[in-house]
């Protein structure tokens, strides 16, 4: 059949309108544009064995959020590393072509990462929340707050203590209620252990580089806090980078690892990325650690869903406050830190983000979450929640948090941790304290500038 060019445009026009036509049609027949669905991604870390409690809160929220918000897809991305490398790798992620639009943030990087420019101010949102302001206790929401704005939501905190295994201070001929009143009653039980239970670790204090933030936070601080001297001096806003309280800090942490007396876990076990997982999985369950000064999500780690379950536990470990160098005012010493959800600074979805932060923090979700790690709930309605009242030592790490103390939230304090964790290092292998002190010094002039710190003789 022969046609006119006529003939041929007036077919084509006929066709492209009936295409036209056609397509919302079949998109109402159950097909969808792929441009009207937004990807939010979530990075995270994931590390160690099983289970994954951030994988699965977040599916779970992602299970019930996406059939809520069919327009929103949440794609999930775990970064499998120890905590030093997901901090770095999470800085790469952040600084790159397509960063997350939601991150999991260690509270103490925030500061310096809002410096960075990698996050979005929260307050707009967080003022359209009521629940926010209601339900997050005051200190969670001032741990996320930076130059007067808010970059995070808490997921869950923490406190320090001593945990300490019964059944080893029974063998030591300790007693079994043990609250220490001094650091010497600390290293003076250490020191029985060796002498009276073969082929037990006496005591475990995290040090050196290798276990990163749980070395100078878990380590260092819950020693320097104790004494009458400070990290940050926040009347004269300057950081001290010398005094007697952070000798004698170093000086503990060399009788923890004297190669002479040692009361500490061998170089192999104590500068390895995995020491936690070490202590916590292998040692205690397995009897072979007698004290360990560490956090209150311990207990996770032997729970029916934990990747060690040791029903004895809540029976086996005991648990003390951390006391002050001499036992000065105000006895003890704890601190807190935890982890939060930011929003990316270009982030292209932000409305869309908050959204499915809403989602994940609400009671329930949250509440999970709180209970399946043993985080210390930032949320007071989920301290009512039965499940969370049936943790074990909730009511002990809960008095902690009254007089619970912070890391400096400045954008300096990341690499001065690091500065710490190699002075601890140093002590334990070639240096004395003087000397360790000295260099940590000089680092942390270069660091925050010579009109920025001081010293305590």
């Amino acid at each position: 059949m022969n046609l006119s060019l006529k003939s041929i445009r007036k077919y084509s026009f006929l066709a492209i309108i009936l295409c036209t036509c056609l397509v919302p049609f079949l998109q109402a027949c159950g097909g969808s544009s792929a441009s009207n669905v937004t990807t939010i991604t979530v990075a995270y870390q994931r590390f160690g064995p099983p289970p994954y409690y951030e994988d699965n809160w977040w599916n779970g929220v992602k299970k019930t959020f996406e059939a809520q918000n069919p327009n929103i897809q949440l794609k999930l991305e775990p970064i499998v590393a120890d905590e030093g490398s997901y901090y770095t790798k999470l800085d790469l992620m952040l600084k790159g072509n397509n960063p997350p639009d939601i991150v999991r943030e260690d509270s103490f990087l925030i500061g310096s990462d809002v410096t960075a420019g990698y996050l979005a101010p929260l307050d707009s949102y967080l003022s359209k929340w009521p629940e926010y302001g209601q339900q997050w206790f005051p200190s969670m929401q001032k741990i996320t707050t930076f130059n007067s704005h808010n970059y995070g939501i808490m997921d869950g905190t923490d406190v320090r203590a001593i945990w300490y295994n019964k059944d080893v201070f029974k063998k030591a001929g300790l007693s079994t209620d043990w609250q220490p009143k001094t650091w010497a009653d600390i290293l003076s039980a250490a020191q029985t252990i060796k002498s009276k239970v073969p082929g037990v670790v006496p005591m475990n204090l995290y040090s050196g580089i290798p276990m990163d933030e749980a070395s100078s936070m878990q380590g260092f601080e819950m020693l320097l806090y104790g004494t009458k001297d400070t990290l940050y001096n926040y009347d004269t806003k300057k950081w001290v980078t010398s005094s007697p309280g952070f000798k004698d800090a170093l000086n503990f942490v060399k009788t923890v690892y004297d190669p002479k007396n040692l009361l500490g876990p061998t170089s192999d076990i104590a500068l390895s990325t995995t020491a936690s997982n070490t202590i916590a999985q292998q040692l205690i369950p397995q009897g072979k650690l007698g004290i360990d000064i560490d956090g209150s999500w311990l207990g996770g780690n032997w729970g029916p869903q934990g990747a060690t379950p040791w029903p004895q536990w809540t029976t086996t470990m005991g648990i003390a406050k951390m006391p002050t160098q001499f036992g000065q005012a105000p006895g003890n010493v704890t601190l807190s830190g935890g982890w939060a959800y930011s929003i990316s600074a270009r982030s292209q979805h932000k409305d869309q983000a908050f959204k499915a932060l809403q989602a994940a923090f609400s009671k329930d979700a949250l509440g999970g979450y709180d209970v399946a790690a043993t985080q210390i709930a930032p949320r007071k309605d989920i301290t009512e929640l039965p499940a969370y009242k049936n943790l074990t030592y909730y009511p002990f790490f809960t008095d902690l948090v009254n007089f619970t103390q912070f890391r400096p939230g400045f954008p300096a304090y990341p690499k001065i941790s690091v500065q710490i964790d190699d002075a601890m290092q140093h002590v334990m292998t070639d240096q004395t304290p003087d000397q360790a002190m000295s260099g940590y010094a000089q680092a942390v002039q270069s660091i925050a500038g010579s009109d920025n710190v001081e010293t305590h003789p």
